[in-house]
C-alpha cells in the first residue's frame, strides 16, 4: 500500500455513518478521505493479522502443538482454586 498513484472510489453509506466521519474529520483537523483511508487501512491489516494467526494456529495442530480439551478443563478448575 505504499503506492503513491491514487483513485477514487465511492460508496454509498448510512447518513449517520458520514457524519460521524466528517466530525471525526473536523476534531482531528484532517480530510474525511484521510480518515475513511486510515479506517480501511487498519481493517485490511486487521484482517491480515487474523489470517496469519489462523495460518500459525493450523500449522499448529499439524505439527501436534496442541492441548487437550481435558487439560484445559483440569487448568481452568485449577484456576478456580486460586
Amino acid at each position: 500500500m505504499g503506492s503513491h498513484a491514487k483513485q477514487t472510489i465511492s460508496a454509498q453509506i448510512p447518513v449517520e455513518l458520514a457524519l460521524a466521519i466528517e466530525k471525526l474529520a473536523q476534531e482531528l483537523d484532517r480530510s474525511k478521505s484521510w480518515i475513511i483511508k486510515e479506517a480501511l487501512t487498519f481493517m485490511l491489516a486487521e484482517r491480515e493479522r487474523r489470517h496469519n494467526d489462523i495460518l500459525a494456529g493450523l500449522a499448529d495442530v499439524d505439527a501436534g502443538r496442541v492441548v487437550s480439551h481435558s487439560e484445559i478443563v483440569d487448568f481452568a478448575a485449577r484456576l478456580k482454586k486460586e
